[in-house]
C-alpha cells in the first residue's frame, strides 16, 4: 500500500515538474499603430504597422474599398500591401488569421506621401518626404507635422525637405497640394526638457525628462559630453541614466535612430568632503550640522545616513547641511551622499551625552573654554574633561555647559568629556593657538623698540630672535626662554661707524633700517653709514658692502642673494662675494622688507596698502598687483583691500604673510592663486595674551616666521615682541 502511494506521488511530481518546465507563450494583441501612405495610385505600396500580425503572408488578407489587394510581405509587426488596380477610394480592411482590422481610409490620387526620413528628430532637423504629386502651378506644397506648419527648405514633384519646428510634438506628416491632402507615417519629435541633477560625477544617476524617447532602454544612446552612459530605465518621456567613469563637464545628448538631441550641461564636481560633524553624539531631537564642501544647494539631493538610517536634510548650502536627529539610530558612521557620490564621515554615538561647540576653539594654557552640549553632569566634579588626552580642571558645569581651563602642556587635539561612563568627542579640534608676549611690554626696560615705525627682526636656526633698537643703534638678542641681552652695538646707545665684536662695534641706524639673516646665521643690517653691515653668530661686526646712498629694508632669497631697497636711490641685489647689480624695481616705498620667492619679488607699493609683484628675469618687471583699495576685504588679486601694510614674510609653505597693521591683522596670500585670507584679526588695546579671539595688541610691525610655522611680530605701541601660535 505504501509503495503504491509513493509511486503515485512520484508521478505527480514528474507531471508537476514537466508543467513548470513548459514555457508559456504570451500572444501579443492584434493592434494597428500606423499606416502609410494614405493616398496614391494603383500599385502604391502601403505599410501597416502594429502588433500581433503573422509572419505567414497567406494568413493575411486585405481589401481596398472592397477590392482585394496583394499582400507583398508580412512580419509580426508590419504588413506591406499593394493598392489594387481598379480600386476606389475607401477603407482598407485587413484580416489576420480570421480576425478583422479596420486600417483607415486610402484615397486614389496622384498626391501621395510614401516615406519620411528620418522618422524622428529634434527641432531644427531636416526631414525628407518622398512621394508623388508635390508640384503645382497654383502654389507651393504645404507641410504639417502633427498639425503644425513646417518650413519647406526645398521641393520637387517627388521630394520635399522640411525643417522640424520647435515643440512640434509627435504626429503624422501631412502634405497639402491644390486642395488635396496626403498623410504619411508618424514623425516622432525628440526633445530634452530637463535633467536632474545638473551636477555630480561618475556613477551619478540622472533622470532625463522629455519626449520622443524609445520605450526600450537599448534604443536610446545617451552620452555625457561624448562619453556613453548606461541607460537603466526607459519610457517615452523619461530615461534614468548613469554617468560614466570618464564623465566630463558638458551637455547630455540622446541619439535615437542616428538622430541626436542635446540637452542641458551636466557639470562634473568633486565628491563631497566632510570637514566636521557636530555633535558626534547626542539624543534624538538634537540638530546635527555637517560642514564640508561640494554639497548640493537642493536639500533632496543630499542624503545623510547614520548607521544605515536615512535622515532628511533640513537645510542645505554648498558648505553646510543641517538635520534633526530622530533618535534610536544606534551607533554608526555618518555617510553623506550627494547625487550618488559618497563620503564617509566619523562615527556617531546615539546617547544623551554630546558636544555641540567650543568657545573659543583655540587658545593657550590657562584659556577658559566653554563646552556646549547635552547630557553633562551639573556636578562639576563628575565630568572628566581632557584636551588631546591631557586632563583639564573643570571650573563650573550645568547639564548643557561646562567651563574648563586649558591645561599646561596643551597641544592641538580633540576635547573629550566623560560622564557616568559615557564619553563625547568635540566636533572640532581645540587648537593650541593664540598670542603670547615673548619679551618687553609696557614699562619693561629690557627692550627699547617703541619709538620707531615698523622695526626689523630676524630669527636664527636655534630660535634666537634679534631685533634692532633703532634709537640706540644696537641689536638685542632674545633667547627661546625670553631672556634679553645686548648682542652688538653700544651699551650707552652711542652712534658711530666702527667694526668689532659685540659691544665694541658702533652703528648709525637710519629712521627705517632693515635686517635679515642668511643660512649660516649671519645678520645683515642696512646702516646709516651708507653700507650693509654683517654680524657673525659670535657678534663680530664687519662691512659687507659700502658706497650706497640711503638704504632701508633688505631680504635674502632662497639662493643666498641679498636684495637691498634704497628708497629714491634704487635697488640692488648682492651675491655672497659682495658683488652688486642694480635691479629695475620702484623702491620708493620700503617701509617693510620685500619677499623674494623664485624669480619674483613682492614689495610694498608707494601707497602702503597694496603689493607690487616684479619679475626679476625680465626687463618689464611689474607683472601684477595684490590689493588695490583701502579697507579689509579678502579675495583675489586687485579685489583685496588692505589698510596699512607694515611687514611681510614667506611662511614655510611658500605663502606670503602680510602684517596688516591698519587692520591689526595677519593676512595670508596664496602666491599661486593670489587669494588673500585673514589668519587672525586682533582687538586694539594693551598686551592681552590669549586665544586668537581674546588677544589684544597695540600695533603690528615687522613679522618673521620660525621653522615650526609660528609667527613673531613687533608690537611697537607696547614695546614688545609677541608670538602667534597657529598650530
Amino acid at each position: 500500500m505504501k509503495k503504491g502511494v509513493f509511486g503515485f506521488g512520484l508521478v505527480l511530481l514528474v507531471l508537476g515538474a514537466c508543467k513548470k518546465d513548459k514555457t508559456e507563450i504570451v500572444k501579443e494583441p492584434l493592434k494597428v499603430t500606423d499606416y502609410y501612405p494614405n493616398s496614391g495610385n494603383e500599385g502604391t505600396l502601403v505599410t501597416v504597422e502594429g502588433t500581433g500580425f503573422s509572419s505567414n503572408p497567406s494568413a493575411v488578407s486585405a481589401t481596398f474599398s472592397g477590392t482585394p489587394a496583394d499582400v507583398v510581405s508580412a512580419t509580426p509587426n508590419a504588413v506591406v500591401l499593394r493598392a489594387p488596380q481598379k480600386g476606389s477610394t475607401g477603407e482598407i480592411v485587413m484580416k489576420v488569421n480570421g480576425e478583422t482590422l479596420n486600417i483607415g481610409r486610402y484615397t486614389y490620387q496622384e498626391l501621395s506621401v510614401r516615406r519620411i526620413s528620418p522618422a524622428n528628430g529634434a527641432a531644427g532637423a531636416h526631414i525628407r518626404i518622398s512621394g508623388a504629386g508635390f508640384s503645382s502651378l497654383k502654389g507651393p506644397a504645404e507641410v504639417l507635422i502633427n498639425g503644425k506648419a513646417s518650413v519647406v527648405v526645398s521641393a520637387s514633384d517627388t521630394l520635399l525637405v522640411v525643417e522640424v519646428p520647435v515643440a512640434v510634438g509627435t504626429g503624422p506628416v501631412k502634405v497639402k497640394v491644390d486642395g488635396k491632402e496626403a498623410a504619411g507615417q508618424i514623425f516622432k519629435y525628440q526633445a530634452i526638457a530637463s535633467i536632474s541633477p545638473l551636477t555630480g560625477g561618475k556613477g551619478t544617476q540622472v533622470r532625463v525628462i522629455g519626449e520622443g524617447f524609445e520605450e526600450l532602454a537599448e534604443g536610446n544612446y545617451v552620452d555625457f559630453n561624448g562619453k556613453q552612459a548606461l541607460v537603466k530605465e526607459a519610457s517615452g518621456t523619461s530615461l534614468l541614466v548613469v554617468a560614466p567613469a570618464e564623465v566630463g563637464t558638458g551637455p547630455l545628448s540622446i541619439t535615437i535612430n542616428k538622430q541626436k538631441v542635446t540637452g542641458p550641461v551636466f557639470t562634473v564636481v568633486p565628491p563631497p568632503v566632510i570637514e566636521t560633524v557636530s555633535p558626534l553624539s547626542g539624543p534624538g531631537g538634537s540638530v546635527m550640522t555637517i560642514v564640508g564642501t561640494t554639497f548640493s544647494l537642493i536639500p533632496e539631493e543630499n542624503k545623510v545616513s547614520i548607521n544605515g538610517h536615512i535622515i532628511p536634510v533640513t537645510t542645505a548650502s554648498a558648505t553646510k547641511l543641517t538635520l534633526m536627529l530622530p533618535g534610536n539610530t544606534g551607533n554608526g558612521k555618518v555617510i553623506v551622499t550627494v547625487n550618488d557620490q559618497v563620503v564617509q564621515g566619523p562615527e556617531f554615538k546615539d546617547q544623551s551625552l554630546g558636544i555641540n561647540s567650543l568657545s573659543p576653539e583655540n587658545g593657550l594654557a590657562g584659556t577658559h573654554v566653554t563646552i556646549t552640549g547635552t547630557g553633562f553632569n551639573a556636578n562639576a566634579a563628575q565630568n572628566t574633561v581632557t584636551f588631546n588626552g591631557l586632563p583639564a580642571s573643570v571650573i563650573s558645569a550645568t547639564e548643557t555647559t561646562i567651563v574648563v581651563k586649558a591645561p599646561i602642556g596643551l597641544s592641538t587635539g580633540l576635547i573629550k568629556v566623560v560622564n557616568n561612563g559615557a564619553e563625547a568627542i568635540s566636533p572640532v579640534v581645540f587648537s593650541r593657538a593664540g598670542v603670547l608676549t615673548i619679551a618687553g611690554g609696557p614699562g619693561n626696560k629690557d627692550l627699547d623698540i617703541s619709538s620707531f615705525r615698523t622695526g626689523s627682526m630676524a630669527i636664527d636656526r636655534q630660535g634666537n630672535i634679534f631685533v634692532l633698537e633703532v634709537e640706540k643703534s644696537r641689536i638685542k638678542k632674545i633667547n627661546p626662554q625670553g631672556v634679553v641681552t645686548l648682542f652688538a652695538g653700544s651699551p650707552t646707545g652711542e652712534r658711530g661707524n666702527k667694526n668689532g665684536r659685540g659691544t665694541e662695534a658702533l652703528f648709525n641706524f637710519g629712521a627705517n633700517p632693515g635686517m635679515d639673516i642668511d643660512a649660516n646665521d649671519n645678520l645683515f643690517i642696512s646702516d646709516g653709514n651708507l653700507s650693509v653691515r654683517k654680524v657673525s653668530p659670535q657678534g663680530e661686526v664687519s662691512n659687507f658692502a659700502i658706497g650706497f646712498g640711503n638704504i632701508n629694508k633688505l631680504a635674502f632669497d632662497d639662493r643666498g642673494i641679498l636684495y637691498v631697497l634704497g628708497s629714491f636711490n634704487g635697488a640692488w641685489r648682492i651675491n655672497s662675494e659682495g658683488l652688486r647689480t642694480a635691479i629695475n624695481v620702484n623702491s620708493m616705498a620700503d617701509g617693510c622688507r620685500p619677499v623674494i620667492v623664485g624669480n619674483m619679488i613682492y614689495k610694498l607699493n608707494n601707497e602702503n596698502f597694496y603689493i607690487d609683484t616684479y619679475n626679476l628675469t625680465t626687463t618689464q618687471n611689474l607683472i601684477s598687483v595684490i590689493g588695490g583699495s583701502y579697507g579689509h576685504v579678502d579675495g583675489v588679486g586687485r579685489t583685496v583691500a588692505f589698510a596699512s601694510i607694515s611687514g611681510m614674510a614667506a611662511d614655510n609653505d611658500g605663502n606670503l604673510l602680510v602684517a596688516d597693521g591698519g587692520n591689526l591683522a595677519i593676512r595670508k596670500v596664496n602666491l599661486k592663486t593670489k587669494e588673500v585670507t585673514t589668519l587672525a584679526k586682533f582687538t586694539k588695546g594693551g598686551t592681552v595674551d590669549g586665544s586668537l579671539t581674546e588677544a589684544k595688541v597695540g600695533n603690528i610691525g615687522d613679522v618673521i616666521v620660525d621653522k615650526a610655522g609660528d609667527i613673531y611680530f613687533i608690537d611697537t605701541n607696547n614695546n614688545a615682541i609677541r608670538k602667534i601660535f597657529l598650530k
